[in-house]
């Protein structure tokens, strides 16, 4: 259900050994548990990763790993809607599946085993007017739940320029959701014109149809992607420029028009993200505000990879073979 990574991203690596980047490229990692994702690390030395987790095991783990990285940050903490201390119930057999809010057995045949513990929570704006956090590209929010609240106590950050969101999300109404999760979260961001530029998704069979395959002789479902309704749901939210430049009267909330550097940020969260159709469309759209800073012609031609969303296995196994024998004759080039 991982949303498409594009693991050979021609421009941004050549945006990256350039040098055409006027300043970092901020992640803000809500949820960083096992680390930010690998698509990020083509960004080189222009990366900055602030990484949260009330899991101090995980926290402490990450430090270790990049305690000779100055720009990687990992903070032991939850981020929500207020400042405050409030339970965290940890899940030991699976703790990717810890959450703010007790989990009980499930239809799907998950047993919950939880243990209760008491976690510091942070609104990220305030971490944000504290200095602690500067301004973010990126927010990835994977908080099993929490995301509204999350996203409820990010609203200055988010309006600061946020330029794309990766969130988890369903599809299903709860209490706390009423209105459903996705349509709560798809809400919360058109606030900021972020839109919705590529979905991922899981299948999950219900634990009595696997029960009744057993009883009929046949093999249960081991896939997740072949029986059952959507169930969890990764979600890429955006900026789309050429769309409020076209249509300004689609959007309701008043927003800075993006500058060349928030553009060029924009374009490699595309293209990371598999969707080089759309980087060349705004490469091509703004031509004139990008040509001072880019060769046109060449950023394109980079962009035009017909293998940039690498999601059957084939595709992804030649994507990864190209960036290595590129890798090689880069490393031959410099020792020659």
């Amino acid at each position: 259900m991982e949303l498409s990574y594009n693991l050979d991203a021609a421009f941004t690596q050549w945006v990256v050994k350039e040098g055409h980047l006027g300043e970092p490229f901020v992640v803000v990692d809500v949820g960083v548990q096992r680390g930010e994702h690998a698509r990020w690390h083509q960004l080189g030395d222009y990366l900055i990763v602030h990484g949260f987790d009330p899991i101090q095991a995980a926290v402490d783990e990450l430090r270790e790993r990049n305690a000779a990285r100055r720009n990687r940050h990992y903070h032991c903490m939850a981020a929500g809607a207020a400042d405050e201390e409030r339970p965290f119930y940890f899940n030991a057999a699976n703790p990717t599946s810890s959450s703010m809010y007790p989990h009980g057995d499930s239809r799907f045949d998950t047993v919950a085993r939880q243990e209760r513990r008491m976690v510091q929570v942070r609104r990220l704006d305030t971490l944000y007017a504290e200095g602690v956090l500067p301004r973010a590209d990126f927010l990835k929010v994977d908080v099993e739940g929490f995301e509204k609240d999350v996203f409820a106590g990010a609203r200055d950050l988010l309006a600061a320029g946020v330029l794309g969101v990766e969130t988890e999300s369903n599809f299903g109404i709860s209490p706390t959701y009423p209105k459903g999760h996705f349509a709560t979260l798809h809400e919360l961001l058109l606030q900021h014109r972020l839109l919705v530029f590529d979905i991922g998704f899981n299948r999950i069979p219900r634990a009595s149809f696997q029960r009744a395959l057993e009883r009929s002789g046949h093999v249960a479902i081991s896939d997740e992607d072949s029986v059952g309704k959507p169930a969890k749901v990764d979600v890429l939210f955006c900026r789309d420029p050429i769309d409020e430049a076209d249509r300004p009267e689609n959007y309701r909330t008043p927003q800075e028009t993006l500058d060349l550097e928030a553009l060029l940020k924009l374009i490699i969260v595309y293209e990371l993200h598999g969707l080089n159709d759309i980087a060349v469309d705004t490469v091509e759209r703004f031509a004139d505000r990008l040509k001072g800073r880019l060769d046109i012609e060449l950023a394109t031609g980079l962009l035009a990879d017909p293998h940039c969303r690498p999601a059957p296995l084939r595709r992804f196994l030649r994507n990864a073979r190209r960036s290595l024998r590129r890798r090689l004759r880069a490393l031959k080039g410099t020792a020659g």
